[in-house]
């Protein structure tokens, strides 16, 4: 099962968003990943600029276990799950399962109309540069691998974006 997620950070972004793809990769084959995208803040009161991207993971987990896993995540990276007013507050890492599906096809993500999800897919939109492990990733989405073997690298295949 394919899984099409969207991840979020206003609180050191580039570097949070960087530890959460990284601890992304270490659990879930990646099938797609879209460039981190500058975006501004929604449905929170805050000044700080959010850094958001897209992701496809490959999982036989069910969602409920998913979910599970992403709050381990946003805790590893110092989110507060506890606090009842976490959604309207900023963030170290925030992961949303967004649909599942069978197949991959990164185009499905265009059914979605949140702001912040169609700056991700737009290629005007302001793209951050991102380190994963050592390697640089930037303003084209990329099929991403986790070696472990080679010393914890990142290994990013460039994709034709096909948007």
């Amino acid at each position: 099962m394919y899984h099409y997620l969207s991840i979020g950070s206003n609180i050191d972004p580039e570097i949070n968003i960087a530890r959460c793809i990284e601890q992304l990769l270490t659990r879930f084959e990646i099938a797609h990943l879209y460039p981190c995208t500058y975006t501004a803040p929604e449905q929170i009161d805050s000044e700080r600029i959010f850094l958001n991207t897209l992701m496809i993971i490959k999982s036989d987990q069910e969602p409920v276990e998913l979910k599970r896993e992403f709050c381990r995540i946003e805790e590893s990276l110092g989110r507060d799950r506890s606090d009842k007013d976490r959604s309207r507050k900023d963030r170290t890492c925030d992961i949303d399962l967004v649909f599942s599906d069978e197949s991959c096809h990164p185009e499905f993500f265009r059914r979605c109309n949140e702001t912040y999800l169609r700056q991700v897919l737009s290629r005007s939109s302001s793209k951050a540069e991102v380190t994963i492990f050592g390697s640089k990733f930037s303003d084209r989405p990329a099929a991403v691998y986790f070696e472990g073997a080679a010393g914890d690298k990142a290994v990013i295949e460039y994709k034709t974006d096909p948007l």
